[in-house]
């Protein structure tokens, strides 16, 4: 893990909503992990519920299809227009606010465009 990024998003499959058929079946959801004194916090949001937990080690939690992006976090603020998603949440976290990035794919392709 790199000290240069604040947190990890970590992209995996979908679960199989009725929304499924309008996202891509191998990024439907998305969730945050923070290094934090020598573990991991999990922060993300589900249908269910918000999950929120400390781990000593990701590599139980992440699957070997997921994608994992390192991103410097920007300075947050309330959002007007943001979905109660688990992509609302992780632009909530990161501090993206363009109005746009409703899936887990686009906010993948948004942060490969302008954070590398």
């Amino acid at each position: 893990m790199s000290s240069e990024v604040d947190m990890y998003v970590v992209f995996t499959g979908d679960t199989g909503h009725w929304w499924s058929r309008f996202i891509r079946e191998d990024m439907g959801h998305c969730y945050v992990i923070v290094p934090s004194n020598g573990k991991f916090i999990v922060a993300g949001k589900n249908t269910a519920k918000y999950d929120l937990y400390n781990v000593d080690s990701i590599n139980g939690i992440i699957g070997p299809n997921d994608i994992m992006l390192g991103y410097k976090q920007e300075a947050t603020s309330a959002n007007l227009f943001a979905l109660n998603t688990c992509v609302g949440n992780v632009k909530q976290m990161l501090g993206i606010k363009n109005p746009f990035v409703w899936t887990p794919y686009q906010l993948l392709k948004y942060m490969r465009k302008h954070h590398g």
